[in-house]
């Protein structure tokens, strides 16, 4: 195993890791991330993944980044597409098909600690996590997170209800574009009052 785990790039056993850790995750539920079986699915030597990770902490910090990070390639691609209803219904379904496929993952994500904040969360996942949300925070003509408005919670909230539902089956694969037209549909005028943006038609169901 010693010379297997020699056969890795520096980065490359790290990402292999993550990749091992997230399948691992969503497979078998985040009890069942540890360092020594991600070293034995990878086949290194139990010593090795602590050499790109301080502790199993920092493994998970790691796969909610990398969720993080996803979950910003989707939205940063749904800010390209046409009007603004298209370009929040096209993220919101993304989001919940993600969802739908990263359940535990998504967990890990979002849990907060005991006292209902983020504050405990390893630097890593927070990094990627304000990243996320800044640039969701962006799509509805906010600039700073500081002083923030509703609008960004509001439009957070709505996201991850509807993800939450299509994760655990409550929300049928079927009907998730339905409910996303209908939570765009409802939250369309208030965005582009703060906006300040005319409607552009009527929503309509992402084709697909």
């Amino acid at each position: 195993m010693a010379q297997q785990a020699r056969s890795y790039h520096h980065g490359s056993l790290r990402e292999e890791l993550v990749r091992e850790g997230r399948a691992l995750l969503i497979e078998e539920g985040q009890q069942a991330v540890t360092v020594r079986e991600l070293a034995r699915r990878v086949g290194v030597s139990h010593g090795a993944p602590l050499r790109h990770f301080r502790d199993r902490d920092a493994v998970l910090a790691a796969i909610a980044a990398d969720g993080f990070d996803e979950l910003r390639r989707y939205l940063e691609a749904a800010r390209q597409v046409g009007t603004l209803e298209r370009r929040l219904t096209e993220y919101i379904r993304a989001h919940a098909r993600f969802a739908q496929h990263n359940g535990p993952l998504m967990q890990l994500m979002f849990a907060s600690t005991d006292d209902g904040t983020n504050a405990g969360r390893e630097p890593e996942a927070q990094s990627s996590a304000e990243r996320f949300f800044a640039v969701g925070a962006e799509l509805l003509g906010e600039s700073s997170p500081e002083s923030m408005g509703p609008m960004p919670f509001l439009v957070a909230a709505t996201t991850e209800g509807i993800s939450a539902l299509a994760a655990t089956g409550r929300l049928p694969e079927d009907r998730v574009d339905e409910v996303v037209v209908a939570a765009v549909r409802a939250l369309l005028p208030q965005i582009e009052q703060q906006l300040g943006t005319a409607a552009q038609g009527p929503v309509t169901a992402p084709d697909g």
